[in-house]
């Protein structure tokens, strides 16, 4: 289904004996429009309080960012947008304790998403994705994830931007 149109449905069921029922009330969806599609490596962004390791699996790029366990280290990547508006933030992290990792999330200097818990996951080399939505303006922007409590955040390998 191409992005941005809109399709109607209608269902009619059919019992082993193969009778079939009167059709459904039409049903109609759109699709949601497409968006470009962006991956900003952690390692390529700018840095304070955390650095770029190897030592656990399963990463992209050439590392991921570890915040070395202090408060307001973070990492912050330079963003293009084409218009201002929302876009989709897919966060791609590890955290092997027990406990949650919160991050506030910056957009050009403003606290945009505050305490966004980031769970535990398996262990160091398990990594999942926290989504959020953020709005950017056209052109270039700031994104920041800045560690919260003194444990600091998560491990992060790279961010998706959709939008």
């Amino acid at each position: 289904m191409a992005p941005g149109t809109s399709h109607t449905f209608t269902v009619r069921a059919r019992d082993a004996a193969g009778n079939v029922s009167a059709a459904s009330a039409p049903v109609t969806a759109t699709t949601t429009p497409g968006g470009t599609v962006t991956e900003y490596q952690a390692e390529d962004a700018t840095l304070s309080q955390a650095g770029v390791f190897t030592n656990h699996t399963g990463y992209t790029g050439t590392g991921f960012v570890d915040y070395v366990n202090t408060t307001g280290g973070y990492i912050e990547w330079t963003v293009d947008a084409a218009s201002a508006g929302p876009v989709t933030v897919a966060v791609r992290y590890a955290n092997g304790t027990s406990s949650d990792r919160p991050m506030d999330l910056a957009v050009n200097g403003t606290v945009a998403a505050p305490g966004v818990v980031f769970t535990p996951t398996a262990n160091w080399d398990t990594w999942t994705t926290r989504t959020l939505t953020l709005t950017l303006a056209a052109g270039v922007n700031k994104i920041r994830a800045t560690a919260t409590q003194s444990n600091g955040g998560p491990n992060v390998d790279k961010i998706t931007v959709t939008g």
